[in-house]
């Protein structure tokens, strides 16, 4: 008798994901800490193209630039998801 392992769903899979077609968008400030921890990159530090070009594909408003990992529903897995950094802010002189 063999008992089969259940299949692991892919990081990069948008059906496994939260909502399909949304992307994320944090602050500079919050992704350079999350780089700092690893947990977050620019786009260059990914060799898998075929990840990269799915998510140009699932995320039309992904600016193609950065990654991170986001926790999943549980709270204790981690996806590796694309993610825009918000732009700075233009500060007017008081």
């Amino acid at each position: 008798m063999s008992i089969a392992a259940p299949e692991t769903a892919s990081p990069t899979d948008p059906a496994t994901t939260a909502a399909p077609g949304v992307i994320d968008s944090i602050e500079r400030a919050e992704f350079i800490r999350r780089e700092h921890l690893g947990t977050a990159g620019p786009i260059s530090t990914l060799p898998d193209e075929a990840a990269i070009a799915r998510w140009r594909a699932d995320y039309p408003r992904w600016r193609g630039r950065h990654w991170t990992y986001t926790a999943d529903n549980d709270g204790v897995s981690l996806r590796l998801r694309p993610v825009n950094v918000a732009r700075a802010t233009r500060r007017r002189p008081a």
